[in-house]
């Protein structure tokens, strides 16, 4: 149920983009697009300061909830929901400070500014109120009710799209009209995140009088880490449309814009299955089943597998004809070319999302970010050097990031998730092998697709080379990754879902 109402927001996510980033640059140019995306960075840098929080919140409750502690639960609970308004307020002083001197600290075009104002005013705003609220929405993890949360994604996104059509069917080509959807958005998953809260968790309840300062640091120095981890993303790829934008120009950053739009709702769609394990994850390793654990992340890693490695497939096989299509008026190979510098490692970070898990769940986070911000500071310097002394530009600021990522994920995250559960350094390997076997496989039978039709002929004709291409994939990865009884379990399932519905 996950995965599916996964794939809704993922098709949703690309219908978003499909239609609306091709009108946003023929009528307001590149540049216009991407002070969307940059506006959605900066709240990911101020992420920094709320994610050692709430990065560990559920962490902490569950992990005591499972244990039976229910006045420990409480603490827990209500000293993080009061951290978080408090949190929320604070922060809106250096948003409000950003949104008056935004022309001052970015090259925006004179005709853009006003708009500019307030794709960042609403993008701050969506940010601040899901902060203030964010405790509620633990209520699905708690439970391992992540079918919800995903019904209730698509439902926000069905949402975001209505108001976004709406708006462009009703009025003049606007930039802003992308984040008063996704502000409608927010404030409906508010709500039922209320809704949900009541009726999944009813023995969690918000009270002032269980606030306690040390329950608050405690979970803040464990989850001070993530945000290191956080920092050392942002130097590594998080700063990539700010870097564009000071030193290559408005029009360098729509570039690097359109080229990870398609990129980031993949990596969006593999985040959201992946997290659909964690909290089975979590349950095992709080009854202390390492066993259990074991297969339960190579599973995740399986299932992982197979799904990841089509989409990416498909955007390095016929990415340049989609493009062409797409956006007509743009340089479609250099943006497929920026588009498979940032998914390419997918093949590698894909399968392995759901060991990032394991980091969190032994409370390993300290040595992660550790490493994390050591490559981040290293990434962003190389950049910085590369843009100075040679003539890469864009290549520079995509492909550092590239090979900083694969070698992190090779050296570090594998091994050591094996190993922070007892299990030998090697344990993961042969998952992340078959992701990469998957992705050369996928790649041959995009490649032989391509023999049959004239992609940038018509939009038809591209779809149906990428419906062919990602059907005969799909057949592959289930022979290639699963064993004959995980499929045979698998089919069961389904069928049995099926019947059952």
């Amino acid at each position: 149920i996950n995965m599916f109402y996964s794939v809704i927001v993922f098709v949703l996510n690309l219908f978003i983009s499909f239609f609306i980033t091709p009108y946003i640059t023929s009528n307001l140019g590149s540049d216009a697009y991407g002070f969307v995306k940059l506006a959605n960075d900066f709240t990911s840098y101020a992420s920094l300061a709320t994610l050692a929080l709430n990065s560990m919140a559920s962490r902490f409750i569950m992990l005591y909830r499972e244990q039976g502690d229910r006045q420990t639960t409480q603490k827990y609970y209500s000293s993080i929901t009061i951290a978080n308004f408090v949190l929320s307020g604070i922060l809106m002083i250096p948003a409000t400070i950003c949104v008056i001197f935004l022309d001052q600290m970015l090259n925006v075009p004179t005709e853009l500014l006003g708009e500019v104002r307030i794709t960042f005013i609403l993008t701050f705003m969506s940010f601040l109120l899901n902060l203030a609220f964010s405790t509620y929405g633990n209520c699905y993890y708690l439970t391992n009710r992540l079918d919800i949360n995903s019904i209730r994604s698509a439902q926000s996104n069905i949402l975001r799209v209505a108001v976004i059509l709406l708006l462009y069917f009703l009025f003049s080509p606007k930039i802003s009209y992308l984040v008063i959807g996704s502000f409608f958005s927010t404030v409906f998953l508010i709500g039922t995140n209320f809704y949900y809260h009541k009726k999944l968790t009813p023995d969690l309840s918000f009270s002032w009088k269980t606030f306690d300062g040390a329950t608050v640091w405690e979970v803040l120095k464990s989850g001070i880490w993530n945000s290191i981890t956080k920092l050392s993303q942002i130097f590594s790829s998080g700063l990539d449309l700010l870097v564009s934008n000071l030193f290559l120009g408005p029009n360098d950053m729509g570039y690097l814009s359109i080229a990870k739009t398609v990129p980031n709702i993949i990596t969006s769609f593999n985040s959201t299955i992946a997290n659909t394990f964690s909290p089975n994850m979590m349950m095992l390793y709080a009854k202390g089943n390492m066993e259990r654990l074991k297969i339960a992340s190579k599973s995740a890693m399986k299932f992982m597998c197979l799904f990841v490695t089509i989409p990416n497939a498909i955007l390095i096989t016929m990415g340049n004809e989609f493009f062409t299509l797409w956006v007509p008026e743009q340089p479609a190979q250099l943006i497929n070319i920026l588009s498979i510098m940032t998914v390419i490692n997918s093949c590698i970070t894909g399968p392995m999302q759901p060991l990032y898990q394991i980091f969190t769940i032994t409370n390993k986070i300290k040595q992660s970010s550790i490493v994390m911000i050591i490559y981040g500071f290293s990434s962003i310097v190389i950049t910085m050097i590369c843009l100075y002394t040679t003539d890469l530009g864009l290549y520079a600021v995509t492909g550092v990031s590239l090979v900083g990522s694969v070698i992190v994920a090779l050296c570090y995250h594998v091994p050591f998730a094996a190993i922070y559960i007892g299990l030998p350094w090697y344990t993961f390997f042969p998952e992340i092998m078959k992701g990469i076997i998957s992705l050369a496989v996928q790649c041959i039978v995009g490649w032989v697709v391509n023999f049959f039709f004239v992609l940038e002929s018509s939009w038809i004709s591209w779809f149906t080379g990428a419906v062919i291409s990602g059907g005969i994939g799909l057949i592959l990865n289930a022979l290639l990754i699963l064993s004959k009884e995980e499929r045979d379990v698998l089919i069961e399932a389904v069928v049995s879902k099926m019947k059952k519905r």
